[in-house]
């Protein structure tokens, strides 16, 4: 299954990745106080918010042509090996954490799956579930690759953005409710980033799209920060209507950042050197999101940090991602930890 490195592929998984971090250390937009630590939690939460979805269009990218590269059940045996075992570990690493750091008790196996099959880890794995949906989807999506599917690709892609970029916003905007099953279910959840990050990697799109989809992007990070704080300061505590990783503002974000970087010239930063930290720095970025919230949720619940400093809003993600950076690229030499830092 190897291929060519594609450059901004890698510059979006690093940037990304920085992302996540950067958002889990500005927890403060989730308490609703117009003042001046909420509005640059907020900022933040708002510049930051495009780097999940742009996983989901990396494996989109990535994998819907798996099939010119190896067989299904090759794809599907390195999915396992590289996501859905990490994933198992990790999950256990966090419940032994909480039984013997936290004092939670657990009553039993069947307690135990329970907890495996509902995110009952930590809350930020919430991210595995759709991607092993995805992943199970992929044999079938990877056909819409085919260039005779191509007019059947952009029909769901369509779909998928009317059915869940737009329409969860009609009863919240306008009180119209409706029948969720009325929309196709081929369309369902972050399917959407999948079939968007095979188009905007395949598709040639001329200089004035790219510039409406840029300014569609600006429009969407502005339709969160302002329609944030409108809706919230209308309710009195935070409305997270605008803050859904599906819903317009994030998509319009999520594809504008993406282009911008396959567009972007990267000649000045093309020397070996720099693309050989480039690709260290990308093949960390799995471990990095495993255990980044762990380090975080240390310092604040031991009071290393302030968690309302506005300094360790802006810059601590930048300490805590160099630290899980060095783990991960660290654990990757030792025998047997290297297969839980894929």
């Amino acid at each position: 299954m190897s291929r060519e490195r594609i450059y901004y592929f890698d510059i979006l998984n690093v940037m990304a990745c920085f992302g996540v971090v950067w958002l889990h250390c500005s927890g403060d937009a989730f308490t609703f106080r117009l003042d001046k630590y909420w509005l640059m939690s907020l900022t933040i939460q708002v510049l930051a918010h495009w780097a999940v979805p742009v996983f989901f269009m990396l494996t989109g990218a990535n994998l819907m042509n798996y099939h010119k590269r190896c067989s299904t059940a090759e794809y599907l045996k390195r999915r396992f090996i590289r996501v859905f075992f990490p994933f198992l570990f990790w999950s256990s690493f966090y419940f032994w954490w909480k039984c013997y750091f936290d004092g939670v008790e657990y009553t039993g196996i069947r307690d135990f799956i329970s907890l495996y099959l509902n995110n009952g880890a930590v809350n930020i794995f919430w991210f595995f579930y759709p991607l092993f949906a995805i992943y199970l989807s992929m044999p079938v999506l990877s056909i819409l690759t085919e260039e005779q599917y191509k007019k059947q690709l952009y029909y769901l892609a369509g779909l998928a953005v009317i059915a869940n970029a737009f329409m969860p916003l009609l009863p919240g905007f306008f009180g119209i409710s409706y029948f969720g099953d009325i929309l196709p279910p081929l369309v369902g959840g972050y399917v959407t980033y999948v079939l968007l990050g095979w188009i905007l990697k395949t598709e040639n799109f001329t200089r004035c799209i790219r510039y409406v989809i840029y300014a569609a992007g600006i429009f969407g990070a502005v339709s969160m920060f302002l329609g944030t704080i409108f809706l919230s300061m209308r309710d009195g505590v935070l409305n997270e209507l605008l803050w859904g990783y599906l819903v317009y503002p994030t998509l319009f974000m999520a594809c504008a950042v993406f282009l911008f970087f396959k567009h972007c010239n990267w000649k000045l930063f093309s020397n070996e050197k720099f693309r050989t930290i480039l690709s260290k720095l990308s093949s960390a970025s799995f471990g990095v999101y495993l255990i980044h919230i762990k380090l975080i949720d240390v310092l604040l619940e031991n009071n290393f940090v302030n968690g309302d400093s506005r300094w360790w809003m802006m810059f601590g993600a930048f300490g805590i991602y160099c630290v899980c950076v060095v783990i991960v690229l660290v654990g990757k030499k030792i025998p047997g930890i290297k297969y839980v830092f894929p």
